[in-house]
């Protein structure tokens, strides 16, 4: 099992490797977990406690991620505590995402001066909605069937089918100010449909409701550099709205060669951000 964990680890620092100047979910928050146990109890059993996960995106449709949490419960006495860890693939569409995490489970019961312990095979798969709230914030609420197989009393292990729900904030990053680059590293775009913004270095076309969706861009382009990607939206010039390439265009030709400007870049249609950059 601890070979199975350190590779699904792999993956997801592979995340943040091959997606270069990507953006990343750093979650945490509250979860509360309906647990089944097997009938030592009368019936299932609420447990209260926490849970963080990051994930590294290789696109705008798949990342990586690895989620850790932890709950506690005290019953007839009895203390209970629960770590489970777990990795895999993410696929996000939008607001909503699903995920698909294997990894483990500790389980330790405490009573009397006595305590027993055990580790367990786990798995969690669901998915949830999140919300954009401001800058690289969101609000992020999930929820997932969640199975562990523990005996702790002795015997076989017996899988047990458990249910847990979380919400928190979600923190979204990634390099956001760049100098202007050189006229001599800029890489010419491939052909493309749209409005050219020489500027910047990107070819843009009408988002699907409004401001410039990236359509190309030159790989060594003041956009690129600042972590700007095609597929994201610029809708906002020093906080000025924008609904048109047209109107991105000519909010850029109100600024000097050498001035600073924050552009705001609308990214899979629900990350709102902000980007420094200093154009040439």
């Amino acid at each position: 099992m601890r070979h199975m964990c350190v590779f699904l680890f792999c993956i997801v620092v592979s995340g943040f490797a091959i997606a270069q100047d990507s953006r990343a979910d750093l979650f945490g928050g509250y979860s509360y977990g309906s647990i089944d146990t097997n009938g030592l109890t009368k019936s299932r059993q609420s447990i209260n406690g926490w849970e963080s996960s990051i994930s590294g995106n290789f696109n705008k449709w798949f990342a990586a991620e690895a989620d850790v949490a932890g709950y506690y419960k005290t019953y007839s006495g009895v203390s209970v505590t629960d770590y489970a860890y777990g990795a895999g693939p993410r696929f996000n569409f939008k607001p909503i995402f699903v995920h698909a995490l294997i990894g483990g489970d500790h389980l330790t019961g405490s009573a009397s001066g006595m305590s027993l312990s055990q580790d367990s095979l786990a798995g969690a798969f669901g998915g949830g909605v999140q919300w954009k709230v401001s800058g690289p914030l969101s609000v992020r609420a999930s929820a997932d069937y969640v199975f562990t197989r523990h005996n702790i009393t002795g015997g076989p292990s017996v899988t047990q089918n458990n249910v847990r729900a979380s919400v928190g904030i979600v923190y979204s990053f990634g390099r956001t100010e760049h100098a202007p680059a050189s006229p001599r590293q800029s890489a010419p775009m491939a052909p493309s449909s749209g409005m050219k913004i020489s500027s910047l270095g990107i070819m843009v076309t009408l988002g699907a409701n409004s401001g410039a969706e990236i359509a190309d861009e030159a790989p060594n382009g003041i956009a690129a550099l600042a972590g700007i990607h095609v597929g994201d939206v610029i809708n906002a010039v020093d906080s000025k709205p924008v609904g048109t390439p047209m109107e991105l265009a000519a909010e850029l030709a109100n600024h000097s060669a050498g001035e600073k400007i924050k552009l705001g870049v609308l990214i899979r249609g629900m990350w709102q951000t902000d980007h420094t950059i200093i154009l040439p």
